[in-house]
């Protein structure tokens, strides 16, 4: 195929607003050379032409083939006649422009609230060699360094990294003092010139959707500064199943994968160290973490078993790799340490929030909530932590829902209804009092299910009361959707609306998180949570009250913290302390696993979560 697509004529094309301009293969969809050229375009569906997201607009309208069947399934005689186009059915066939309207830009900011100075005790150590005093016989440069180390430091080195060999090697060969980077585990990493005291690392948060990158001083165990953007792989769909599936069906896929997420966190990090004005040798190590699936694809590892029962990660216990084999932009032998993983579903992003919030190490008991595009659910305390991962789908996060969105600039993030006129409010991300709504996030979408089932716009199995106010029915009568902003008020200029579809992907959701939380309390015999956590790209934004009214969680009865980003603040307590990556190994040897898909209950359960809560009387 790939022969053939390179026989194919080419065609100029211009991405705006991007401005990115690339020659587009002859017969090739929108998306694919948006994904060669590194153009983002909303695909929940990973381009499986379902989700209806992918919406462009071409001029001349010609440059694209005539609207598919799909295209004529999914867009509205309106948005077709218009120009609307979806981009992974659309062939390119002619030069011409290519607009993305409403282009969402992710919201990093929750991630990077993490501040302060943390306990260090780090795995690098630097040590300063003066002079190198070298003597005949049967010695080697090595054994020289490591007679020098012992008595100028009185520590025991060793050289197990070639680079850092070559570049002792050329150290002696320019003569004048030289500094070491050693690692407790790996030996000497590095060998610079001249004497350089500091020490920095760099701690990684591998979102879904979301990358996170923290500087801190090694020594001192200071944040120094934060930088965050959204997670390129989102070019080959919202959620890891599309990425394992885009991996598992081209032959480069996990290269590929590899390569984007690298590549940013690359990017961010030289940010990060021309912000503060240090340079990349400064900084002597990064510890990562994320979900399984992240986390494997991070280290260029095939995704295909996670993808497949009994989905079992390559590796549980990853550990120390050199920057030389990620790809990462530093010194060589810079060690890159990723975090341990629990399951196939439960990964290194789980167990940094378990270290920031310690319930193993207390008396109370403490029920954690990290959602994402994924749910984790940790519960427990010293005596015992049980954990499971629910299939909550994107859902809460804005994909596969109608109008959604991530949380934003333009995203309706807040939803009320007035009692007695059901009229909507709503409140925008960004909004300067002038801005319309473009679409509609999780958090919003919440809100607005809750505020209909209050003012009893949606019946306890989630149907939409059919002559209400706002309450659109289709030709049978049966309620179909509800409109929060009627079209010419959006900024898109379609309606904004809850559709039934949008409430049963939400009805979906909250029942997997409902039904996690009672299977777990049941296995565990804990019958009491004495504070909830929230954490995660969605689970730090929503309105607890309002999840509760829906039946997304159990009334606990408990104190509620909000954490924006656990799994980030993990990843900095173990870069900054060896000590806590012992304990993240123990953690996950700790962490007792419940499959959810294997409870006999949970089906019962999941069924029972779908209704809605009967409303007060």
């Amino acid at each position: 195929m790939e022969n053939n697509s390179a026989q194919q004529p080419t065609h100029r094309i211009l991405f705006e607003p991007s401005g990115r301009l690339c020659d587009a293969k002859g017969s090739e969809t929108v998306l694919d050379a948006a994904r060669r050229y590194g153009v983002f375009l909303q695909s929940d569906c990973g381009g499986e032409g379902s989700c209806g997201k992918c919406i462009v607009s071409a001029n001349p309208p010609n440059c694209l083939s005539p609207p598919s069947g799909e295209e004529r399934s999914l867009l509205s005689p309106e948005q077709l006649s218009r120009g609307d186009r979806l981009a992974c059915q659309a062939q390119i066939e002619g030069p011409g422009i290519i607009c993305i309207p409403g282009l969402d830009k992710v919201d990093v900011s929750a991630k990077m609230t993490i501040s302060g100075t943390f306990p260090a005790d780090p795995a690098i150590k630097r040590i300063f060699i003066p002079e190198l005093e070298l003597q005949p016989a049967y010695e080697d440069l090595t054994a020289a360094v490591r007679r020098t180390s012992r008595m100028l430091a009185g520590t025991d080195i060793r050289f197990e990294d070639l680079t850092a060999i070559r570049e002792l090697s050329n150290a002696v060969k320019n003569g004048g003092p030289m500094t070491l980077v050693c690692h407790r585990e790996r030996g000497v990493t590095s060998v610079l010139t001249g004497e350089r005291n500091r020490s920095l690392g760099i701690a990684v948060d591998v979102g879904t959707t979301t990358l996170a990158l923290y500087l801190c001083d090694l020594r001192t165990g200071a944040l120094l500064c934060s930088a965050g953007a959204g997670n390129p792989q989102r070019l080959f769909g919202e959620d890891v199943i599309s990425r394992i599936s885009y991996a598992d069906n081209n032959e480069q896929g996990t290269g590929v994968l590899h390569k984007l997420v690298v590549d940013k966190i690359n990017e961010l990090a030289g940010n990060l160290l021309t912000e503060t004005g240090f340079r990349r040798d400064d900084v002597d190590e990064m510890a990562v973490v994320g979900n399984t699936t992240m986390e494997t694809l991070f280290a260029s590892l095939h995704p295909h078993s996670l993808g497949v029962f009994p989905y079992l990660p390559p590796l549980r216990f990853p550990g120390d790799f050199s920057a030389r084999d990620l790809g990462i932009g530093l010194n060589p032998g810079t060690n890159v340490h990723i975090f341990p993983v629990i399951s196939g579903f439960l990964g290194g992003d789980t167990i940094g929030a378990i270290l920031a919030e310690q319930p193993h190490r207390k008396n109370e008991v403490l029920l954690i909530f990290d959602i994402g595009t994924n749910g984790e659910i940790v519960l427990g305390n010293r005596d015992a932590l049980w954990a499971t991962s629910c299939a909550t789908g994107p859902a809460l996060e804005g994909a596969h829902i109608s109008c959604g969105m991530r949380a934003a600039e333009g995203a309706i993030h807040r939803v009320d209804i007035d009692p007695g006129t059901l009229r909507p409010f709503y409140q925008v991300l960004g909004d300067t009092g002038k801005s319309r709504p473009q679409g509609i996030c999780g958090s919003g979408i919440i809100d607005a299910i809750a505020a209909m089932r209050r003012t009893g716009l949606i019946m306890p199995n989630g149907r939409l009361v059919e002559g209400m106010p706002g309450v659109i029915p289709n030709e049978s009568g049966i309620g179909r959707r509800f409109v929060l902003v009627p079209a010419e008020s959006s900024a898109s200029g379609r309606e904004i609306a809850v559709t039934m579809q949008d409430v049963r992907q939400i009805q979906l959701a909250k029942a997997a998180l409902f039904a996690g939380v009672k299977i777990l309390m049941r296995k565990s015999g804990i019958n009491r949570v004495d504070r909830v956590v929230l954490t995660g790209a969605f689970g730090a934004r929503f309105d607890w009250a309002n999840a509760v009214s829906i039946g997304m969680f159990p009334e606990f009865g408990a104190d509620i913290k909000v954490a924006a980003n656990a799994a980030g603040m993990g990843a900095i307590l173990g870069l900054l302390d060896r000590k806590i990556r012992h304990e993240a190994v123990e953690i996950a040897r700790m962490v007792r696993f419940i499959e959810l898909a294997e409870e006999p209950d949970f089906q019962t359960e999941y069924i029972l979560g779908m209704d809605f809560p009967q409303l007060p009387t």
